[in-house]
């Protein structure tokens, strides 16, 4: 986990290659990609050569239960 503001963003990001909680990650920087971890685990590379960091996206359950 890095935080985010070191490249200009808000909040956690996670680095590929290392491990990171159950959910869902969007990569921030090079190329966008969605990933699910249902029970955590290493984030994937980016294969570009590029280090890849994730943002965790937030629960859709949680999301709508929000709305109320």
């Amino acid at each position: 986990m890095i935080d985010g503001a070191e490249v200009g963003l808000s909040g956690v990001l996670y680095v590929a290659g290392r491990h990171a909680p159950p959910g869902r990650y969007r990569r921030v920087t090079g190329a966008p990609r969605e990933v699910e971890i249902p029970e955590g685990g290493r984030l994937p590379p980016s294969f570009d050569g590029q280090v890849a960091l994730y943002a965790r996206m937030p629960d859709p359950v949680s999301l709508a239960g929000s709305r109320n």
